[in-house]
């Protein structure tokens, strides 16, 4: 905490229903002295995205909600579009895995902003890029559309299903979606590295990244999916659909994604899954090993890595194995830098080569853009109607061409200084696929943000 300027961690950790040790450290609030307890709400950041998938697993137990079924049937007059694919093949399965289609989406604002409403980014953003069930892309309006069809369902708001079905039943009271005005002088401020204590954080409340709990609550939901819930008032989940969540995996990458959990198979010799979340002002940890029942969460009011490594420490101190793997891997000799060595230089296939001219579509219409890209990965573009050519280079992954190119689309939510990152493949002689619109570096003003765009081959 002193290395790093930390003003609060919060801490818990449990095995079965019995809590072990749960402490809060440093202040909430460091301007104004209120100190971390463990039942101060922190910003939970993309744990909100495991407690969303958790209300859906709920309503699915009470027959109001089909994973397998259209997402549209439930989001109704905000639906999910594609100018290339069918949109009615994203399933609310497909929502909590991240293989929807969906691309990137992170938006937060000034206090001077108004922000959308769940329905208006839907409307905005909710684009499928790529076909629906074909890859894994960690997508945040993924789990805003997921959010909704929670809502839709339960005919409700999404806020008080989560009150009513999940934080209620598990005693967690100091949850809310979004800060709860009765208890903002206690919710701890987030201090970001770039721009120290910022103003509460105006972001509208989504089933992705808007949950705020405390250190004891996270210990409660975390006892729900290692199956040794202490429910105040009914059971929340059956041990079948806790297993489903854990238990349906899709490849991401190098690692596995579940319903709304990150999967490890072998952590030290045990089975482990993770929700983990956070921005360069926050950070939270809850890693449960379902074989030995223990949860372990971290808060943090800034953006730091440590907490992975506290979460490690308190569980080697319950396991000997676990603990005999950690040492194992720490006293392994870091690999030694190899001898750099001069790329080949890349050659682009011909279908990828050429004058491309199109649009990428956002939700304020149409930007022209004209992309030239050559056999040796030089890309050369200009976006919009300004005669400013853009420079970037090209490179090939398994199944898009992936440009990078600095400028913005010029949308309501541009923001000088933006990089635009295209992933584009070839279908029926055309490019398309999404851009993504980034800032140039972290900030809790800004957001990214894809659109769809399609290219055709200038004769």
């Amino acid at each position: 905490m002193v290395k790093d300027s930390v003003p609060a961690v919060a801490i818990a950790i449990a095995r079965g229903d019995s809590i072990l040790w749960e402490e809060g450290f440093g202040y909430a609030n460091r301007e104004t002295g209120v100190k971390a307890t463990v039942h101060t709400p922190f910003y939970l950041a993309s744990v909100t995205k495991t407690l969303t998938a958790t209300a859906a697993m709920v309503l699915r137990e009470r027959g109001l909600l089909d994973l397998d079924r259209s997402a549209n049937q439930y989001l109704g007059p905000s639906p999910l579009t594609s100018p290339a694919w069918d949109p009615g093949a994203v399933t609310p399965r497909r929502l909590a895995n991240h293989t929807s289609g969906l691309g990137t989406f992170d938006l937060a604002c000034s206090t001077v902003c108004r922000l959308p409403s769940p329905t208006e980014v839907i409307r905005d953003y909710g684009v499928v890029v790529w076909p629906p069930g074909e890859r894994f892309d960690y997508s945040n309006i993924g789990y805003v559309a997921l959010g909704e069809v929670v809502a839709h369902a339960a005919r409700s708001e999404l806020g008080a299903v989560l009150t009513d079905d999940v934080f209620r039943p598990l005693g967690m009271s100091d949850a809310s979606l979004g800060i709860d005005p009765r208890r903002t002088s206690e919710t701890a401020v987030q201090y970001s590295w770039t721009f120290g204590a910022i103003p509460r954080e105006r972001t509208f409340a989504s089933g992705a990244s808007s949950v705020y709990a405390s250190a004891h609550d996270l210990a409660l939901f975390g006892m729900l999916h290692a199956k040794a819930c202490r429910c105040t008032t009914r059971r929340v989940l059956s041990d079948a659909s806790v297993d489903t969540m854990q238990q349906s995996v899709v490849a991401a990458g190098g690692s596995q994604y579940g319903l709304g959990w990150w999967v490890e198979t072998d952590r030290y010799g045990y089975r482990s899954v993770l929700a983990q979340g956070g921005t360069d002002a926050s950070s939270t940890w809850l890693r449960i090993l379902p074989s030995e029942r223990i949860t372990v969460v971290v808060l943090t009011n800034k953006g730091v890595g440590f907490p992975s490594d506290v979460v490690d420490e308190m569980i080697a101190a319950l396991l000997p194995r676990y603990a005999e793997g950690l040492s194992a891997k720490r006293a392994r000799p870091a690999p030694s830098a190899a001898s750099p060595s001069a790329a080949p230089p890349l050659r682009l296939d011909s279908s990828w080569v050429g004058s491309w001219r199109g649009i990428a579509r956002t939700a304020a219409g149409e930007t022209p853009l004209r992309i030239a890209v050559r056999e040796s990965g030089d890309v050369h573009a200009t976006i919009g109607s300004g005669p400013e050519q853009r420079s970037g280079r090209a490179k090939v992954s398994s199944i898009a061409l992936q440009l990078s190119l600095p400028g913005d689309l010029e949308t309501a939510d541009s923001t000088e200084g933006r990089r635009l990152s295209f992933s584009l493949r070839v279908r029926d002689g055309a490019l398309d696929g999404a851009v993504t619109a980034s800032p140039p570096m972290a900030s809790h003003l800004e957001g990214r943000v894809s659109y769809w765009v399609e290219l055709r081959k200038e004769r």
